[in-house]
């Protein structure tokens, strides 16, 4: 877990990162820093990813990786955190389900969401699922042919500081395993109508102009931001993209003190 505080007594919220699919801390590099010294934020990695551990022996108990963990994770950190503060909860991808789920929990703590490049609007019922990770895969990844593997494109966008950390971790056959759990349970955390009905307004969005939109730009309490100039999907490798981000995160956590 990575945290940055303001000065004692600041009335502004506390701000709470959740990472979308297979992504670290690190990903979020060019907010944090465009945030640092002016905001109150905490950046963590999920069970299994970066520096946190999962299973028997390794992660706070031995329970199955559900749906419910993820989200019973981040209320736990947010609880623990937060003090007398309400929080600031911003998502990107998957992490949009879990922020939303994690508010309905917290309930008036939440004094905002902000989800970043959030998936598609589905029904109830519907499902948005993440294409599974080949156990095969996996298996390779443990036995060291992890070192194999191109460093991804989007690595070469972040800054060059943590480039060897990030390259570790995209080895690591632990965030590979992390990776095929959530995707097995990935159908269960998105984003559907009845869920975004719940959630604390204010609600913002910011995605890609080609993104599929619909089912937020008809709610009453969002606010729409769309951007351009990086692929979709990699809003917060882009500098100046994910610095627009940052600022329109400020202007939530300015807008709710």
């Amino acid at each position: 877990m990575n945290t940055t505080a303001e000065p004692v007594g600041s009335d502004r919220p506390l701000i709470v990162f959740e990472s979308g699919f297979m992504a670290t801390m690190e990903h979020w590099t060019w907010i944090s820093e465009e945030l640092d010294g002016r905001e109150s934020t905490v950046f963590y990695d999920r069970s299994g990813y970066g520096r946190s551990r999962h299973g028997h022996g390794r992660h706070r108990t031995p329970r199955p990786f559900t749906p419910r963990a993820v989200v019973s994770d981040l209320v736990d950190l947010v609880r623990h955190t937060r003090g007398e503060r309400r929080v600031v909860l911003v998502g990107h991808a998957m992490g949009a389900g879990i922020v939303l789920r994690a508010a309905v929990e917290l309930k008036d703590a939440v004094a905002g969401t902000v989800l970043l490049e959030p998936p598609a609007v589905t029904a109830p019922s519907g499902r948005h699922r993440i294409p599974a990770i080949s156990p095969l895969f996996v298996g390779s990844m443990r036995i060291g042919c992890g070192d194999l593997l191109p460093r991804p494109s989007w690595a070469e966008t972040l800054p060059s500081h943590n480039a060897r950390l990030r390259d570790d971790q995209y080895r690591d056959a632990r965030l590979w395993e992390a990776g095929k759990r959530e995707a097995g349970v990935s159908a269960d955390l998105g984003v559907h109508e009845a869920l975004l009905a719940s959630a604390p307004a204010p609600l913002t969005v910011v995605a890609h102009r080609d993104a599929d939109l619909t089912g937020y730009s008809g709610l009453r309490h969002a606010t729409l931001h769309v951007l351009d100039g990086f692929r979709p999907g990699r809003l917060l490798h882009a500098q100046r993209a994910a610095e627009r981000a940052a600022a329109t995160v400020s202007a939530t956590a300015e807008r709710v003190r």
